[in-house]
């Protein structure tokens, strides 16, 4: 279910039609807890386990969404047209007074002929010192051009190492004398006022979402909580878990071999790690993750960072990727992905393969009843290098599957067991545990699977369709390969570029490749045939990233110093981001927002219809990874 998107599309050609407005949201409520239960994998009951609400209830809730948008309606606006009535008052009597005291003297006259402000509910339009114009739908306009000329010609100051994220949008702030007005969205029957809270968060759109979910799901609790507040609590904490999809944590990989964490909103450093006191190698890749939140970092191996009160100094970092037999210490992970669950990550290596690491793995018990079975799960054990027994090959034993590379553990029958010698002398019928040997949370750390390609991996994305995941993976052999991760077997391979494939990028609708022949090139994730081909760029192509809110969104970065904004159904060039100091080596396109990083040891925050810098921060080195969370 497309949340965002179907919100945020249909948002604009609705926006004169509160009813219609409060009937979507309504859907989107009822839509994203339905999509996080099939998320989660989880049943109803297990989810409501512990919050004291039956389904019952739940489902009742659900069913009363769209009958309840009419009420939300006038809820969301009631409040807004009686303020925005004794506004009104207020002012025609400030007016009054204005009027009777303007001939007192003369700064009194003056006043009476500058402007008044335009207090008419003929503008519907929000005024934010920081928010950022409306998605781009299309080329910018020559006045939207002449625009961004006027502010590519004004330098941004740079800002000092280590310090916040500083703003170029200092100008918004004096273009006017006059003291602006309260931060508001206007509706066409009323004017809803904004919490402090709210008027830094960037995007007029998510306000309205903001506010207009609320009213609704508290209506929506009302009826279906109204006699347990903590249950109510709970669910309402959960449906925003859902909904709440905005940037706040970024990190940054530098070429003097630390991470950097920042805070989206604020632009402030929250905590800097290193990634090996022995050398500082550049990293090559960071990547941000939850539950945590959790860094990890590469360069030749592979580093997890966590934090046990984040973000206050950080544990001792583990291992979670080395050098394998075949797999020299020389050779770099230059592409790290984790799985939606946290449960797998992938690493590409410059060795040619990409190495799949397995956590949280599951303990699969077993019962042999025969001698012969024993005999049989004898020859197939392994002595490790750790002294751990494992499967060298797959078995069936007592009706279970096991798959290769499945660790023996020293519990249940064979709890006083040390070798293979000891598993005739167990007693029959015997309980036997297995576990994956290469557990990184506890294991040896060995990969789980190795998929070889011909050449240097480059790129890496892992995508969910369906029950399934699926990896891709961009090589200097110039293919784009398809990997299923349930059983590690390549289901596709995609030719076209004539050069090395240096990155890729995928989100449900499309799959996106870059290519040293400097191409871009989309391809149909299904059968592996390219839908077209965008050029453009004149050098190779570094970096590739869609936005998840706005699927045909895609940004893309070059040798050639620039950035473009790609239209990938209809293969339009959106708009352009000169980076005339650096090639951008990594870049993350959030909603309204751009983030780059590039060789002139800068972290960038863009705006993506206007390509104006808002925010930038320098680094003592370059600017070599970048993550979003």
């Amino acid at each position: 279910v497309r949340l965002n998107s179907v919100f945020l599309s249909v948002l604009l050609f609705v926006w004169h039609s509160p009813a219609h407005l409060l009937t979507l949201v309504c859907r989107i409520v009822e839509l994203s807890f339905l999509s996080h239960l099939l998320s989660t994998n989880m049943g109803l009951k297990e989810l409501l386990a512990g919050t004291g609400i039956s389904p019952a209830a739940v489902v009742l809730m659900l069913a009363l969404t769209i009958a309840i948008g009419s009420v939300g309606a006038a809820l969301l606006l009631g409040r807004g047209t009686a303020e925005d009535k004794a506004s009104t008052a207020e002012k025609s009597k400030a007016k009054a007074a204005k009027k009777a005291n303007k001939s007192k003297s003369l700064d009194q006259s003056k006043a009476k002929e500058a402007p008044a402000a335009d207090t008419s509910e003929t503008n519907t339009t929000a005024s934010f010192a920081k928010g950022p114009p409306t998605a781009v739908t299309g080329t910018p306009t020559t006045a939207h051009t002449a625009k961004a000329d006027a502010r590519e010609t004004k330098p941004v100051k740079s800002a000092k190492p280590s310090e916040t994220l500083s703003t170029s949008a200092a100008s918004s702030s004096t273009a006017t004398a006059a003291k602006p007005t309260e931060p508001r969205v206007q509706l066409p029957q009323g004017t809803v006022y904004l919490p402090e809270r709210l008027r830094e968060t960037g995007s007029e759109l998510w306000l309205v979402r903001i506010l207009a979910v609320r009213r609704v799901v508290d209506s929506i609790l009302e009826v279906g909580c109204s006699k347990d507040e903590q249950a109510a609590a709970s669910l309402r904490k959960l449906i925003w878990a859902c909904l709440d999809d905005r940037p706040k944590l970024l990190s940054t990989g530098c070429g003097d071999g630390q991470g950097r964490t920042f805070d989206v909103e604020s632009g402030k450093l929250l905590v800097t790690v290193r990634h090996d006191f022995s050398s500082r190698q550049p990293l090559t890749s960071v990547l941000l993750m939850q539950p945590g939140p959790q860094l990890l970092t590469t360069t030749w191996d592979g580093k997890w960072h966590t934090w046990e009160d984040f973000p206050s100094k950080p544990l001792r970092a583990g291992e979670f990727a080395r050098g394998e037999k075949g797999i020299g210490h020389e050779n770099s992970i230059c592409a790290v992905v984790v799985a939606e669950k946290g449960d797998v990550i992938a690493c590409g290596c410059t060795a040619g393969c990409v190495l799949v690491f397995r956590g949280n793995c599951p303990t699969i018990e077993v019962e042999v009843t025969t001698s012969e079975e024993m005999e049989n799960l004898r020859d197939m054990l392994k002595v490790g290098d750790n002294s751990e027994l494992y499967l060298e090959n797959p078995i069936e034993l007592g009706g279970v599957s096991l798959e290769r590379k499945m660790a023996l553990l020293k519990e249940a029958s064979f709890s006083e067991g040390s070798s293979r010698r000891d598993l005739p002398k167990l007693e029959l019928p015997a309980r036997l545990h297995f576990r994956f040997v290469g557990c990184y949370t506890q294991g040896t750390k060995r990969a789980w699977r190795k998929l070889e390609h011909g050449e240097a991996v480059r790129g890496l994305a892992l995508d969910c369709e369906g029950r399934d995941d699926y990896i891709y993976s961009a090589s200097r052999d110039r293919t784009l390969r398809k990997w299923a991760l349930r059983d590690g077997s390549q289901t596709l391979e995609f030719k076209g570029h004539t050069a090395s494939t240096r990155c890729v990028a995928v989100n449900r609708k499309h799959l996106a490749s870059g290519s040293d022949d400097r191409a871009i090139k989309i391809w149909n994730k299904a059968t592996g045939e390219c839908r077209r081909t965008l050029t453009g760029h004149g050098d190779f192509v570094r970096s590739l990233a869609f936005c998840k809110t706005f699927e045909d969104r895609l940004a893309s970065s070059a040798d050639d110093l620039k950035v473009f904004l790609w239209d990938a159904s209809s293969g339009e060039r959106l708009c352009e981001y000169p980076h005339p100091g650096g090639v951008v080596l990594g870049l993350s396109l959030r909603d309204q927002w751009l983030f780059t990083v590039s060789e002139d040891k800068y972290l960038r925050l863009w705006c993506t219809e206007s390509a104006a810098c808002q925010r930038q921060t320098k680094h003592p080195a370059a600017v070599t990874a970048l993550s979003v969370l």
